[in-house]
């Protein structure tokens, strides 16, 4: 593998494909300065200097021979160009762009175009483990996989058919599992907008109306409502003033008239009925004077709101006030756009949002509050309650110094801290109490080399303290996993399959039962930490653990014994002709069996008569995977099935 750019993103790819025990070779445009010795060491005598977009510098670096090539400078142009380059001198290779949002439409372009290249874009990867750090907490965090929206909660594991735990490592994981639940709220919400209520149904129609209404009343401010109720009693009032001139109708027209600021044609229409000799009434003249005063200011008012909304629009000043709605906002401080795709996410997840950003007056997002200034934001959430603070501009030592401020004002906010380059991020958050510091140069170098074995990293989710990708493998013939079924994945590999999409079916199967058995032509989507993936690289998987101890009992039909017969050879993946000798009544122990395939073979077996009970391993040394290199290893202790 090639490694073009030895920036601190470049240097966190080289240590992590180390692990891989892949030859590699690096090339940047100057002498990098090492943040590690021993990479130095390692890597000094295969480096080659130069411009990486010039072929004679590729061809030096041996770019026909790899099978990757990563151009991670900081330079989003010029690692385009040089894709093309070694497009043209390695037509097969894998070829990892690093971009930029302003060059997204290209970088899909290419990605169409020329098959082999995906292009990273470090700032939506980065917002997404930074939406679920600063998920407040109590809600459910929400995940998209091909269209389907996925709810996360951690709570008890109850429903195995409807939830699935993700398995996360033990250093990892809690006393309650993180569980992943299929909805499909964003569809159905989708759809009810478009139809709108059935009026066929007058029932549905009033409680339609009456919910919409109930969301105007609560999204006003506390003036707002009173002024709304004024203008009703006022109204009221009026109808039943002017209705004993002529009735109630014209009480309606003359009140609304005299709201709607006029003043001559209502006060004609009283006196229309009048005797030319009655002399007008004082109070009359009063009333209807205060009543068109109080229209004029009403129909004043409109007219300025129309007019300030469309300067607002006309000049590219959309700045919104804070409302009752939202009393706890995430408060996000700096980080320009990855700021913006952040708060875009926690609004779609129902969060209000309060971002601090110099540039305030050029801002057109839609439903943003956005100030210029911290101190014009702090004055504004004074007396609300902050459940999370994100601190995201590229100053690691100027994000401490503001998360910290802000910690003294909120003290139970939750708090993320954006460390560009720092090494141990982890470390420095449970240094200073918990607060969470994501390190963005290991983040994306996690998905970079994830990418750079064929795999389409599409997110980044945050679980206590853990970088998850959301990996999409296209299964092909020959591949690690090709003919594995779905429990074997993610006990061997100890990975989350989320969403798997067969090739001759249109929707895909949301979180796929353990014994489908992946094919070629299918697409699975997984979360998986970057160990997980090494793992899978190098096919170190963990055997299975679990035995079945089973007995069938003596002189049953014969229809039973068929359909133990048949459930048996059915999950043990076997002819039925080989599983007679554990139906001749004696206690039999299966081979080896993944813990959820155990799980559901027992329940199906206890359902049909057969004695068993589930018995687990512990796993032998011998059989435990080594890694080919030095690195983090995992030996089991997943999240247990419920038995």
């Amino acid at each position: 593998m090639l490694v073009c750019g030895l920036g601190a993103m470049g240097q966190a790819c080289l240590q992590r494909l180390l692990h891989f025990g892949v030859p590699l070779r690096c090339l940047d445009l100057r002498r990098p300065s090492w943040r590690d010795p021993q990479l130095e060491q390692q890597l000094g005598g295969s480096l080659t200097l130069g411009d990486m977009r010039l072929p004679r510098v590729l061809r030096q670096a041996n770019v026909q021979q790899c099978r990757a090539i990563l151009l991670l400078s900081s330079d989003s142009t010029a690692n385009f160009e040089a894709a093309l380059q070694v497009r043209l001198l390695n037509p097969t290779a894998e070829i990892v762009v690093r971009s930029t949002r302003h060059q997204a439409s290209l970088g899909a372009l290419l990605e169409q175009r020329l098959p082999g290249i995906a292009v990273i874009d470090p700032t939506l990867l980065c917002a997404g483990a930074i939406t679920s750090a600063l998920r407040p907490g109590g809600g459910p965090a929400s995940l998209e996989v091909d269209g389907d929206t996925y709810q996360l909660s951690e709570a008890p594991w109850r429903h195995p058919r409807l939830e699935k735990p993700i398995r996360l490592p033990p250093v990892s994981a809690g006393a309650l599992p993180i569980l992943l639940t299929p909805r499909s709220l964003h569809g159905s919400a989708a759809s009810m907008r478009g139809r709108g209520p059935d009026w066929r149904q007058p029932w549905r129609g009033l409680r339609w109306l009456q919910a919409r209404s109930l969301s105007v009343w609560r999204s006003l401010s506390l003036p707002q409502q009173f002024a709304a109720l004024a203008l009703v009693l006022l109204t009221w009032l009026g109808v039943q003033i002017f209705a004993r001139f002529q009735g109630w109708t014209q009480g309606m027209f003359v009140t609304l008239a005299l709201l709607k600021g006029e003043y001559v044609d209502p006060v004609n229409v009283l006196l229309s009925g009048r005797a030319p000799t009655d002399p007008i009434s004082g109070g009359l003249v009063l009333l209807t004077l205060a009543y068109s005063l109080v229209g004029t200011l009403i129909t004043s008012a409109i007219v300025a709101v129309i007019l300030e909304r469309l300067l607002r629009e006309r000049l590219g000043q959309r700045r919104r006030r804070l409302q009752r709605r939202d009393q706890c906002p995430v408060l996000l401080v700096g980080g320009d756009a990855l700021a913006r795709e952040v708060g875009r996410r926690l609004m779609r997840q129902g969060h209000p949002v309060v971002r601090v950003d110099a540039a305030a007056g050029d801002c057109r997002e839609e439903g943003a509050v956005v100030f210029e200034s911290l101190e014009e934001a702090i004055t504004a959430l004074a007396g609300r309650d902050v459940p999370a603070i994100g601190v995201l501009s590229i100053d690691l030592l100027h994000n401490l110094r503001e998360a910290l401020a802000l910690q003294q004002q909120w003290p139970g906010a939750r708090l993320a801290v954006l460390a560009h380059a720092f090494g141990a991020a982890e470390q420095l958050g449970q240094l200073l109490g918990g607060m969470g510091v994501i390190s963005a140069v290991d983040l994306v170098a996690d998905a970079v080399v994830a990418t750079a074995f064929g795999e389409r990293v599409e997110g980044v989710l945050r679980l206590r303290g853990l970088n998850l990708l959301i990996v999409r493998y296209r299964i092909f013939t020959g591949d690690t996993l090709c003919g594995l079924n779905i429990a074997r994945l993610e006990n061997g590999y100890g990975i989350t399959a989320v969403s798997l999409r067969r090739a001759q079916q249109p929707h895909p199967i949301a979180l796929p039962a353990p014994d489908l058995v992946l094919a070629s032509g299918d697409q699975l989507v997984v979360l998986a930490s970057s160990e997980s993936l090494r793992r899978v690289e190098l096919g170190a998987i963990t055997p299975p653990r679990c035995r079945l101890r089973l007995r069938f009992p003596a002189g049953q039909a014969p229809d039973r014994r068929f359909e133990v017969q048949h459930s048996l050879a059915r999950w043990l993946g076997c002819p039925p002709g080989e599983v007679l000798d554990l139906l001749d009544g004696a206690d039999h122990l299966l081979p080896p069996l993944d813990e959820n395939i155990g799980d559901l073979l027992s329940q199906e077996l206890r359902r049909q008569g057969v004695q068993c009970s589930l018995e687990l391993e512990p796993l032998p040394a011998s059989e435990r995977p080594t890694p080919e290199r030095p690195g983090p290893a995992h030996d089991g202790g997943w999240l247990p099935c419920p038995r």
